[in-house]
Order: C-alpha cells, then structure tokens, then sequence
C-alpha cells in the first residue's frame, strides 16, 4: 500500500486490481499503537508496505477505488458487533424504557473487548434472542481473526495480503436478515436452492419463525400466483 500524507490516505491493495482507499477519519487509532501525543495522522498509523485489517464500506463507483475502514462491524439480526470497540449506542427510535431495559440486557452479553450498535428490530427481543446473536457474532469475529493469523503465517511479513477473510451473505440472506420478523405472516420461498438457503438461516437465527416459511411447490411462477 502506498501513503499520502497530504491527502490523509492510504490507498490500499484489496486484490481487485484499482487500490482502495483508507482515509484517516477510518483508521482504527486504538490498534495503530501511536506513541503517546503522536498526531492522528495516517503516515503515524501506516507505512508502505504494511498489512492492514479493513473492510469495505463503499463498493468502487467510475474511476474511484473502494472506500475502505479499519473500524470493523458485524451486523446481525438485533444488532451490529464492533469488535475492537467499547461504545454501546442503542436505535434513538426506541423509546426510553426500552432503551434502558435493551442497555441493561447488553451489559451481561456483551465481551468487555467489544461494542454494540442496537438496531430498531431489537424491539422487544429476548435476553436469549441478544446473547445468541452477540455469540454468533463474536464467532464470525474470532473466525475472522484466525484466518488473518493463518494467512500471516503462511506468507511471513506480507501477510498473506490481500485476501478475502469474510464477506457479507448474499441478497437474499441480507433481506431476510434485515426484515424478516413476526409481523410478516408468511415468507414463500421458491427454488430448491433459495428455499435451502433460506430455511437453513432461519433454523439458525430465528428457529421461532420456521412456522411462518412456505415452500412454493406449484409448477406456475409465485410472482404470477
């Protein structure tokens, strides 16, 4: 990777031919280990050559690389997990005693090495619903950790860079993810695949809605029906 100092940048080798790019405002400053009053500026963070820890936030547009963070954040159903983080912020469109009910759920699931960021689909969700959520989180996470030690490993100083440690579920999975919840009375799925897909995630991540999916079997296409 190659550092501008006068742009506050780093562009960054994702292995997708066009570098990405690392502004200053998206360094991890916790885990760049700045000498005491060293200035937050992105050549004390990283120098050529350096292997760094990023994810993806904006996907590359025209001639522009992908913007790139080394803040790093895991959403899921509830929640988003920030893993080197230590902040817990809780939806403002919650309302007030279901903030702090969620605020007091949070601090008995959550790692002392981690953050959280509360969704508006946490409404209401069980301490087990959290818990089981911030665990499997906390799994991608240290999956995450031992790939990128396996691959420095393998590779000595360079390493392993770049390579794919985690990336996001695909459309469908996203959707369901996202929106999914009680208040919709069914969900039709068709397509062997999708509906293997589909069930599998919710088996996994909500097994309380499996009664709510239905497997389209009928030969004339769901949309038309």
């Amino acid at each position: 990777q190659n550092v501008l100092p006068s742009m506050e940048a780093a562009f960054v080798d994702i292995g997708r031919g066009r570098n990405a790019v690392l502004y200053a405002g998206e360094v991890n400053w916790d885990a760049a280990g700045l000498e005491h009053n060293q200035a937050k500026r992105i050549e004390n963070a990283l120098s050529s050559g350096d292997t760094v820890l990023v994810q993806v936030t904006k996907d590359p547009i025209g001639h522009k690389g992908a913007r790139l963070t080394s803040q790093i954040s895991l959403p899921g159903r509830f929640l988003v997990y920030v893993p080197e983080g230590n902040m817990t912020g809780i939806s403002r469109k919650l309302p007030d005693t279901e903030r702090a009910r969620l605020k007091a759920i949070l601090k008995e699931v959550v790692p002392d090495s981690a953050g959280v960021i509360v969704r508006t689909a946490a409404e209401g969700a069980s301490e087990e619903e959290l818990r089981a959520d911030v665990e499997r989180l906390t799994r991608t996470w240290e999956r995450i950790q031992s790939k990128a030690d396996a691959a420095r490993a393998k590779k000595g100083s360079t390493g392993g860079a770049p390579v794919l440690l985690h990336g996001e579920p695909d459309l469908t999975v996203r959707v369901i993810r996202d929106i999914f919840n009680e208040d919709f009375s069914q969900l039709v799925v068709s397509g062997d695949e999708a509906w293997q897909q589909v069930h599998d995630y919710v088996s996994d991540v909500a097994p309380d809605l499996l009664g709510r999916l239905v497997r389209w079997t009928e030969t004339r296409d769901v949309f038309a029906a």
